[in-house]
């Protein structure tokens, strides 16, 4: 994927930002999502407790053209798993892994709330009548998902959601962890503009890096196709496993 970016030069100081801070607005985000039933093992193995995996046996699958319009313009690929979860009486969404082919956002991610981002080949491709994506990792085409657009829905109300994320740091000595967290990301004003279903299929491999290959597909439940806007906020530290939980 063609990647646009209106990064400047870095600030050498010693407070100043590596990179652009959050809150990110984007506008016009494209996203192709597979929810998926999986296997309940697999499932618990992705999720770190305390967080509890949803009842339904339930994953989902995405491949997205993102454009960051605030800060600072940037237009990248992305795909990851989400798992729907809760954590004690709030529910939200676990990442335990994405791909980006972006740098930048790559390293602020991973740094700031701690989004597992490994770079990856992003291909994302609509017209008329589908959509088709593809992730490529070490040379392998790890996810490839296509879908014909069938049949377009009303826009959502817009909402506010949050991402779980598990923050972790090795310590340099080698032993252990300096930082070891459960850590929110706020997504705000999530606004769905328009929405469409259809059927798809989905192919997963696994590559030298990436084991993705191994997730257990019982079956696709749903699959849409969605161009909206999102604000990507700041969060909180939920649970310290260092410090004990909050």
């Amino acid at each position: 994927m063609k990647r646009t970016s209106a990064i400047s030069g870095p600030d050498f100081g010693v407070d100043a930002p590596p990179y652009a801070m959050p809150p990110y607005q984007y506008r016009n985000n494209e996203m192709f999502t597979l929810k998926i039933e999986t296997d309940p093992a697999y499932l618990r193995s992705l999720v770190p407790e305390p967080m509890v995996p949803n009842e339904d046996n339930l994953l989902v699958i995405y491949v997205g053209r993102l454009r960051v319009a605030e800060p600072k313009a940037i237009t990248y690929g992305e795909a990851g798993i989400m798992v729907p979860v809760r954590m004690g009486d709030r529910v939200g969404t676990y990442l335990p892994v994405l791909y980006l082919d972006e740098v930048e956002l790559l390293t602020s991610g991973r740094e700031v709330w701690g989004f597992p981002k490994f770079p990856a080949e992003v291909f994302f491709c609509r017209d008329e009548n589908a959509v088709e994506a593809t992730v490529t990792n070490a040379g392998v085409d790890i996810i490839h998902m296509q879908m014909q657009l069938e049949q377009w829905g009303e826009p959502v109300p817009v909402f506010d959601r949050e991402h779980f994320l598990l923050k972790s740091i090795p310590s340099v000595s080698g032993t252990g962890y300096d930082v070891r967290q459960i850590n929110t990301c706020r997504v705000r004003n999530d606004q769905r503009k328009e929405i469409c279903e259809g059927k798809a299929d989905l192919t997963l491999r696994s590559s030298s890096n990436s084991p993705i290959g191994e997730v257990p597909i019982k079956s696709i439940v749903s699959s849409i196709y969605t161009i909206g806007d999102i604000i990507l906020d700041r969060g909180e530290v939920i649970h310290d496993y260092l410090g004990g939980a909050d």
